[in-house]
């Protein structure tokens, strides 16, 4: 009879260790896929700004300017400095940085000129939990075409590109990095 009672007992320690195994992955899994959904809102959030506007003020003839206060998490539409035209709030869980002329700004002002032009040109890293960037926006405004380019770039595999040290990635990256794609 002692015998059958250390097996059941191992046998239960054995079934309990599985399900917390399983249930461990299953978290970690759900993480992931609200991470993942987090930063494709982000990422499309900011580009659909950015677009709409640029036609709004190319139809209208009117300029906007775009205010991005990363530490709120949110951006502000405003018409000629004066009127809140919109307010949208980023996932709060990601981090955002923007590089211009060679800094990095938690809050930055950028506007949109009458033709659907930006000035400045800029980047944006959207940052996963664990601090790596996933994706860059960058924003081009060319006075020769009078029009905004914007490129979107999605990490597929560089570790480099941290919070803390963005800078030194911003200044040495390249369009032929293998670990980026372009979409």
């Amino acid at each position: 009879m002692k015998n059958r009672k250390g097996f059941y007992f191992i046998d239960t320690l054995f079934q309990i260790s599985l399900v917390l195994l399983l249930l461990s992955f299953g978290l970690i899994y759900f993480r992931k896929l609200i991470e993942r959904e987090e930063l494709i809102k982000a990422k499309t959030e900011i580009y659909e700004v950015f677009t709409t506007y640029a036609i709004k003020a190319f139809n209208s003839r009117t300029s906007y300017d775009i205010e991005l206060d990363y530490l709120k998490k949110k951006i502000t539409i405003s018409k000629m400095s004066v009127i809140d035209k919109e307010v949208i709030h980023l996932p709060r869980k990601l981090k955002y940085i923007s590089i211009f002329e060679k800094q990095t700004q938690v809050k930055f002002k950028s506007k949109i000129t009458s033709n659907g032009n930006i000035t400045p040109s800029f980047s944006i890293y959207i940052f996963g939990y664990d601090n790596i960037a996933k994706y860059r926006i960058s924003f081009y405004g060319f006075d020769l075409i009078k029009y905004m380019q914007i490129n979107v770039y999605k990490n597929i595999d560089d570790k480099t590109a941290k919070y803390d040290n963005i800078l030194l990635f911003h200044n040495k990256w390249t369009t032929a990095n293998p670990k980026w794609k372009e979409e």
